[in-house]
């Protein structure tokens, strides 16, 4: 019987040997692809549902990526980063925040590549985030990074509890971002030029991140009720928003010569700026004017902050910036401390002022 007239499915076919074709045996079903190692079928039977489901991982290419790595077959750490960077949770995650997490994993691959992740106890995942203590930032990743995988590693079978639960992240002992001071903003507007004092503008307007503001396309902007602003998707929460751009920004942009899809474009106008090359430029006028403890990201610290000084409360502050209230209360803390101070001290000089006013008329009396 020929695969033809047996009407197989693509991909599988029936192989005989010369004993099968003398006697009229079926042969061994097999699936083989282009390029890939061929299966033998486990399930014989085409009409089983077993057989279909066999089919469909295999298809996949999963078994076949096995076959070529038999290490994926242990029970290893690098077979489990394997695995989890299949699953669904993974492919939901934001690139940057994958990209994150790549490389974590690819650390803890190095570190426990072969280890049954069964035979990891508290005290490794405390180590390994001692080893890394002096990036702090990148060693709470790889606790957060290695929790995460153990769970995996529970929903597989592997392994019933993760010890890294209840490892405790360290908060850096940096001071605080603080937005950009007036002295500073200015400073860098009257140096900065071409893309940088764009970016710079678009950023403080906007009170976005900067792979956002990098993303932003010319047909984003779109006016509404005669205000123009510019529609977006951020990058790490996928929320959309339109924000109004003001006028000072409107008219850069107005002056600013079209180059490519993107607002801000690489140096030869093929591409959009990549986020190294336009936090470079930042930096380079930060340098000159003495600016280095305010980075990029201080302006979306700017942005919340005015908001928050005009009045504006946490809502509606982030209505614009894609904050959560939680957020807008951490990033604008400093300017409200200020504002809150200032008005306690002018109710207590009025205060005291009044009394002063009425021992002087007692007195008087």
């Amino acid at each position: 019987m020929t695969k033809q007239t047996e009407n197989l499915q693509r991909y599988v076919t029936r192989k005989k040997t010369p004993k099968d074709r003398k006697t009229g045996g079926l042969g061994v079903l097999y699936f083989q692809r282009r390029g890939e190692p061929s299966i033998k079928f486990e399930c014989q039977d085409v009409k089983a549902p077993e057989f279909a489901m066999e089919y469909a991982l295999l298809l996949t290419g999963k078994k076949q990526r096995e076959i070529h790595n038999p290490q994926l077959l242990r029970k290893t750490f690098t077979a489990l980063v394997a695995s989890y960077n299949q699953t669904a949770q993974y492919a939901a995650l934001k690139p940057s925040t994958a990209k994150d997490y790549d490389k974590c994993n690819e650390y803890i691959k190095r570190a426990f590549g072969d280890v049954n992740p069964a035979k990891v106890q508290r005290h490794h995942v405390i180590d390994m985030f001692n080893a890394n203590r002096e990036k702090l930032r990148f060693a709470n990743h790889t606790v957060q990074s290695i929790r995460i995988l153990l769970e995996h590693a529970i929903d597989k079978g592997w392994m019933n509890h993760n010890p890294a639960k209840g490892v405790k992240y360290v908060k850096s002992g940096n001071p605080p971002r603080l937005p950009w001071p007036d002295d500073k903003l200015t400073a860098f507007q009257e140096k900065a030029t071409g893309r940088a004092l764009l970016l710079f503008e678009m950023c403080l307007a906007t009170g976005q991140r900067i792979q956002d503001v990098l993303d932003m396309k010319w047909t984003d902007i779109r006016p509404i009720d005669g205000n123009v602003g510019i529609d977006l998707v951020q990058n790490k929460t996928g929320k959309v928003l339109w924000v109004p751009l003001r006028d000072s920004l409107v008219t850069l942009l107005g002056n600013t010569k079209r180059r490519g899809e993107t607002i801000l474009v690489n140096r030869h106008a093929t591409g959009p700026w990549s986020y190294r090359g336009a936090s470079q430029a930042i930096m380079n006028v930060r340098k000159e004017i003495g600016a280095e403890k305010y980075d990029i990201h201080s302006l979306r610290y700017n942005a919340a902050c005015d908001l928050a000084l005009a009045g504006l409360d946490d809502v509606e502050i982030g209505s614009v910036t894609g904050q959560t209230t939680q957020t807008v209360q951490h990033y604008t803390k400093s300017v409200r401390q200020m504002a809150n101070a200032t008005r306690a001290i002018n109710a207590r000089e009025k205060m005291l002022a009044a009394k002063r006013e009425k021992v002087r008329l007692e007195n008087r009396g």
